[in-house]
Parts: C-alpha cells; structure tokens; sequence
C-alpha cells in the first residue's frame, strides 16, 4: 500500500536524522573546551608561569569555539531549512486533504496551521534541546570521572530535573492539547466575525456576538490556565534547582579542593560541566508548549492522511461529448438517518437542457454537487459519457463541466482571474465568457476592468455582479456540460434576458444543461423537467407535458411546506405559455 504524503514526508525527514546527530554529537563535544580550557588555567599555567602555553592553549581554545560556532551554526540551517522543505512539500496534499474531508462530510481539527506548528517545533528551539539531552549522561560520567562525590550530585539533580519534566507531563498533556486546539478554533471564530461584518453590523449583532466570542474567550483561557500554571511553576522550580545545585557542586568541589582530592580547575569545570548537563532538561521545559502543539498538530495530520486514502494518478479520458446518466443516485450526509436522497435514475442526452424543479430541502442543490463530483453519493453512480464522475481526475474533470452554485463565491484576485478559474489567462476566452454572460460591457465600466480585484468573497461587487462573473465563470473553457443551480437569483430584468441569451446559445450548439430554479422564467429553454419531492423523482419527462400532469392541489411535506412550488398555476401557465 502507498504511504501518505504525510508518512512520506515524515519518512524523509528521518531520513535526514543521522547527518544532524552528527553535527549535535560534534557540536556537544566541543562544549567542553571552556570546561578543559579552565581546568587547564588553574591548573597548569598558573602554577608555571608558562606565557608559551597561555598563547597557544587561548588559541586552540578560540579555534575549537570557532568550530563550534560553524557547527551550531551549520546545525541550526539544516534545520531551518527542513522545517522549509516541510511546509512546501506538505502544504499543498494538506489542504487538498481538508477541502476532500470537507466535501466528505469528515470532521477533522487538521488545516494549515498544523504544518506551521510542526514547522516551528523543527526549526525551533525545542528540538536542540531533544538532540542534546541524550548527552547529559556523558557530561554526569565526566563529573563522576572526576570526582565521585561530583558525579552522584549531578545525577540526583538529573533524576530530579527529570522527574519534574515527567510530573509536568503528566499534569498538562490532555489540557495542553485541548487547550491548543481550542484556542485555534476561537481564532478561526474570531476571523469569521470579522468576514461576517457586512451581515452582523446592519442586524445590530456586533455586541451580542462579541459578548458571546468573549464569553468562549474566557471559557478556553481558564481551561487552559491550569495547566499553563503548572508548566509555570515547574519551569520555575526546574531553574532555581539547577541554579541551587551549581551552588551546591561548587560548594562540594571546594570542599575537595581543601582535602586535596579536587584541583581548583576541576571546581571550576565541574560547575561548567554540569550547567551543560542540566540545560537540555530546562530548555525542554520552556520550550514545551511548542512540544505540545507539535504533538497535537502531527496527531491532526495522521489522522486526517489516514482518513482518506490517496489519490491515484487518473489515466486521461477523451472529451465527453455530454451524456449524463445517473443511476440508483443516493445520498445521505453523515450522522443523518433520513437520506436526502434516496435512489435516483435519470438519462439526460447531449444538447438537452433539463431543468430541476422541487421544494426547499428536496435535494436540487445535492443532486448538482454529486454531479460535478463535489460530493461523492453514498450509493449509485453519475456518469459523464459512460465514466463515474469519481474516476475522473478532479482537475480534467472541471475543464468539461461548467458549475455555478446556489451562492456563488469569488477568489481573492482580478475578475479575470476568476473567469479563468484562478489558472492561466487566456485573454480571449476570458472575453468571450464575458460576453457570453453578458458582463463584459459591465467589466469595462469598472476603474481598472479586467483587472479589478474583487476582494475577499468578492465583497467589493454586487450580489448581481458576482454572480454574473460566476456565470461567466462557469461558461469558460466552453464545457460540455452546464450546472447551474438557480443562475438568476440575484439577476435584474436585463441580467435576466441575458442569461436567457446564453442559454439558448450553448443549447443551439449542443452542450448539456441543468437549471435548477424556483423562478419559472430561467426555464424557457428547458427541454425536459425534473421534479424532486421527497428525495426522489417524483416526475420527469418532456416539459409541458410534466407541467400538464402536476397537480394545483398543495401538497404539505412533514415540515408543512409546499413540496411542489412550481407548480402553482401562474408559473406553470407561463411554462406552457413560453
């Protein structure tokens, strides 16, 4: 089986794990020589008086720290640079992966943020701290070498500093990680609000809904306290420990200093030596937090890689001529007993328009997701020329189908980049999609035309605008089939006539087309009608003979709606009238 991209890259960042231990392995034992220099000092040169071996022990001394600073120096870049590497080469699978367990219906905590959370513990601070912490038994062995009595000091400090990591480990692992996770959810909410202004302001909603944020604020922040504090104190405890046992070593080396067992370079060195020993434990301590959304980040990305299998290379399929057949089309979102679909069957031929008629709620939206392939059905097939639309690549797939949802969204960028789908400009297909929707007279009278950024959402056009853009949008490429899910919702009378125009074009030059609409008038053009009740078809056929055979007589759903709104005599006399 394949690995994920995510065990891959995890597999290759390993992969680079013995080349960094060996600069840690150099780099830790060229810490001693401020340690060997000052025994040294004491030791020797002061008792001989040697000028000589001052100059030259200075100067192997100052040749070994530039050795160490390369090294550190050199240590530190492959690590920055992996954490680099890291974000580009996950990146792009990670938020493919989020947009397919979204449109799966999947609930999974993993986004961007856990590649940059991930990426800081590897080019941070926190993981020199876990390279460097296997050498603390070398540095005890040559404080035992030593001096015993040095030795058995360092490693009950050393258990002590541990078992303090331990017991903080202990104490602030679940709240640590729920508390990271809780604490970018409220970020996420916080960036909503301010998306959300155009509505919350003019409905009179900023205080309540700033009340309620605060109010979750609080909630997380004294969750989150806790063990915040913990960490704190232990942090705190794990410092003045360390200070107090270098005290205590300098005190137990003078001691054998005037017994004669310990030279005063060995007092010296010893107190070096075993702040080196303990750091590692200390710097894991306040680099912990970052441990901990590590921790919680890669348990996202597992889950997430492993909740979707990969995608496999499609091989190309020609160009559909525009068949579509649907067949035994269920679906039912998750944690929901009643499918909102529940078995379809439909054939709809090339240069057809069908139009899809229902109740709110019967499923119209659903069925055009299933088929553009936005969503995958829980059970049945839509296919496109014969092919399941799931075995298309989803990129090939798009070239051919032109889609324009019920609440059409644009990208940060120009409006020519969002008629071009975000990809490469094709100056001229640009246009003649304009044209086609009728928008490019509109797009000139902009400031700067095609060239006008749209801004978040598209937030600096009008509902009509944005969604004739979108419908040029969707007329781009020339696709060979059309979905279009209630394409005059927002249009004025000459938007209207507009759409109408286009329709008629790219039915006269045999493309696909699906309207779903409540609004009788953006069904002139259809060939044959669909109704949708109850999560099946419960008439399909040529148009005016479905409009003959619906019912006046309303028919209530359990939610007390009309289930068949179209079919109200004034819009179903205007249908045949057209």
């Amino acid at each position: 089986m394949r690995p994920s991209a995510f065990a891959d890259c995890m597999q290759q960042m390993r992969s680079q794990m013995p080349a960094i231990v060996v600069f840690s392995v150099a780099s830790n034992l060229l810490t001693l020589i401020s340690s060997i220099y000052m025994m040294q000092v004491f030791d020797r040169i002061l008792s001989t008086g040697s000028y000589d071996t001052l100059f030259w022990l200075t100067f192997a001394a100052l040749v070994g720290l530039a050795a160490f600073g390369a090294l550190e120096h050199v240590r530190r870049r492959m690590l920055a640079r992996a954490g680099t590497w890291f974000e580009a080469r996950l990146s792009t699978p990670v938020i493919k992966h989020c947009m397919d367990a979204h449109l799966a219906g999947l609930r999974s905590e993993a986004s961007y943020a856990d590649i940059s959370d991930l990426k800081a513990f590897i080019s941070g601070e926190a993981i020199l701290a876990f390279l460097d912490a296997p050498w603390m038994p070398l540095f005890i062995f040559l404080l035992w070498f030593m001096h015993p009595a040095l030795g058995i000091l360092a490693l009950c400090g050393a258990v002590l500093l541990f078992g303090l990591a331990v017991l903080n480990e202990a104490m602030t692992r679940r709240k640590s990680m729920s508390a990271a996770g809780e604490f970018r959810s409220l970020q996420q909410d916080a960036q909503q609000l301010v998306e959300q202004a155009d509505s919350v302001r003019p409905l009179g909603m900023v205080s309540s809904m700033l009340f309620r944020w605060k109010e979750r604020q609080k909630y997380v922040q004294e969750n989150s306290s806790g063990s915040q504090a913990v960490t704190e104190l232990i942090s705190t405890t794990t410092k003045t420990t360390r200070m107090a046992l270098q005290i205590l070593i300098m005190g137990i080396g003078a001691y054998l200093v005037l017994k004669s067992e310990l030279t005063s370079g060995g007092m010296i060195a010893s107190s070096i030596i075993l702040g080196k020993a303990l750091s590692p434990v200390e710097r894991a301590l306040g680099a912990w937090r970052g441990w901990v959304s590590a921790r919680k980040a890669r348990s996202n990305l597992v889950g997430l890689f492993g909740a979707l299998p990969e995608e496999k290379s499609r091989t190309p399929l020609p160009v559909p001529a525009g068949r579509l057949t649907i067949q035994g089309l269920r679906y039912g979102a998750r944690g929901v007993e009643e499918p909102i679909l529940k078995r379809l069957d439909l054939a709809i031929e090339p240069g057809t328009t069908c139009g899809i008629i229902g109740a709110s709620g019967s499923g119209k939206s659903t069925l055009c997701r299933l088929i553009v392939g936005a969503w995958k059905p829980s059970g049945g097939h839509v296919r496109l020329d014969g092919a399941d639309v799931s075995i298309w690549d989803s990129d090939e797939l798009g070239r051919h189908v032109g889609y324009l949802p019920q609440e059409p969204k644009l990208f940060p960028g120009t409006i020519a980049e969002n008629i071009a789908r975000m990809g490469r400009i094709n100056a001229e297909a640009v246009a003649r999609a304009a044209r086609l929707a009728d928008v490019h007279q509109m797009i000139l009278r902009l400031p700067q035309g095609y060239e006008t950024d749209v801004g978040a959402q598209g937030h600096k056009l009008s509902g009509g605008q944005r969604q004739r853009i979108a419908l040029a949008r969707a007329f781009y490429g020339d696709p060979v089939l059309l979905v279009l899910d209630e394409p005059n919702a927002n249009l004025d009378g000459q938007g209207e006539d507009a759409l109408l125009r286009a329709l008629l074009e790219q039915k006269q030059r045999g493309k696909t087309i699906l309207i779903v609409a409540h609004q009788p008038s953006a069904l002139r053009t259809a060939d044959m009608l669909v109704v949708l009740g109850d999560g099946i078809i419960q008439s399909q056929g040529p148009r005016n003979e479905v409009l003959r055979n619906l019912t006046v007589r309303p028919h209530s759903s359990q939610h007390g709606a009309e289930t068949q709104p179209s079919a109200r005599p004034a819009a179903a006399a205007e249908l045949r009238a057209d």
